[in-house]
C-alpha cells in the first residue's frame, strides 16, 4: 500500500520512475539505470525474504537475499542514492551495515507508542535534504524508528515537547534521537527516514524532504 501511495505522489509531482523487482535488482549494474532507489515502508525481513513459495504467484515469491544486498551496496558505492522509508530502514541497518541503533526496536508498547502522530523535529538546514524546508517542523510518526548514532542527523527530536498532535507514550525513548539520516556508503548515500514523509500523499509538510532525497547529487 505504501508503495502505491509513493508511486501516486511521484506521478502527480512529475517524477519519472520505474518499478524494480527482485530479479532486476539482483542482476546488478544498477547505477547504469538508476540515480535513486526507494524502498517504501516495509519490514526488513519482508524485503530480505519476501513471500514463501505457494503463498503468491511465482513472480511475487522470494526477496532480495544476499545477492540483492550486494547489488545495493555496489549501487551506492558507485554514487547511487538508496532511500528507505520508515520500517524499511531496519533493512539498511541489518543488511547494508549502516552504523545506527534503532532505539524503538522491541520496546514494550507501554514504554513507547506512537501509532500515528505528528511529532516535532529540528532540521540541519545546511543539509541538501533540508533545502527549502524550515528549521522546525512536524513529521508523521507511525511505529517509526529513531536512532542513536554518530552519523550526521538531518532531523532530530528535541529533548522535550515532542508531541505536536495525536498520541505519544514515552517521549523520553526518542528524545534527542535522530529521525532522518544521510549515511555515506562509498560515493553514494543511504538515506533513512524515521517517519513517513509521503504518508498517503497527505503529509505535504515533509514532501520536500523526500523529493530532495530523490535528486541528491
Amino acid at each position: 500500500m505504501d508503495e502505491g501511495w509513493t508511486r501516486w505522489l511521484l506521478e502527480n509531482f512529475g517524477f519519472a520512475y520505474t518499478t524494480v523487482r527482485n530479479d532486476a535488482l539482483q542482476a546488478g549494474n544498477l547505477k547504469q539505470k538508476f540515480d535513486c532507489i526507494v524502498f517504501a515502508d516495509q519490514q526488513a525481513g519482508s524485503i530480505e525474504n519476501g513471500n514463501s513459495a505457494g503463498q503468491m504467484p511465482e513472480e511475487y515469491v522470494g526477496g532480495l537475499g544476499g545477492k540483492g544486498a550486494d547489488a545495493l551496496k555496489e549501487f551506492a558505492a558507485a554514487g547511487g542514492s538508496l532511500v528507505f522509508l520508515n520500517g524499511a530502514t531496519d533493512y539498511a541497518l541489518s543488511r547494508l551495515g549502516i552504523a545506527a541503533k534503532n532505539v524503538t526496536a522491541r520496546v514494550d508498547p507501554n514504554e513507547f507508542y506512537s501509532p500515528g502522530s505528528l511529532l516535532n523535529v529540528t532540521l540541519d538546514t545546511s543539509s541538501p535534504l533540508a533545502y527549502g524546508v524550515p528549521a522546525e517542523l512536524a513529521i508523521w510518526s507511525e511505529h517509526s524508528p529513531a536512532w542513536d548514532t554518530q552519523l550526521p542527523a538531518v532531523a532530530r527530536y528535541p529533548d522535550s515537547g515532542l508531541l505536536a498532535s495525536g498520541w505519544l507514550v514515552g517521549e523520553k525513548v526518542i528524545a534527542g534521537r535522530a529521525a532522518l539520516l544521510d549515511a555515506p556508503l562509498g560515493a553514494g548515500h543511504v538515506i533513512l527516514f524515521g517517519m513517513r514523509p509521503q504518508y498517503r500523499a497527505q503529509s505535504y509538510l515533509t514532501f520536500k524532504l523526500f523529493f530532495n532525497a530523490l535528486v541528491l547529487p
